[in-house]
């Protein structure tokens, strides 16, 4: 399925508060997630998708916007 940039923003910015909000409502730590291969994957997961959904952004809006970020 071929997604326009404005639903790639939207699935990163809802994987990334979804995963923000597990986080802290389930109190994770940085010593749990070393030690925990289940809080690894349940953590890389979003963040493959949101890098995923990140990279296939069109080549204009990364232009447009990276412009904004002094890169």
């Amino acid at each position: 399925m071929k997604y326009t940039d404005q639903q790639r923003l939207k699935k990163i910015y809802d994987n990334a508060t979804k995963l923000h909000s597990y986080i802290i409502e389930n109190n994770i730590t940085k010593d749990q997630l070393l030690r925990e291969e289940t809080l690894q994957w349940l953590v890389t997961t979003p963040l493959y998708n949101i890098g995923e959904h990140s990279y296939c952004l069109s080549d204009e809006y990364k232009e447009a916007n990276l412009k904004f970020y002094g890169v």
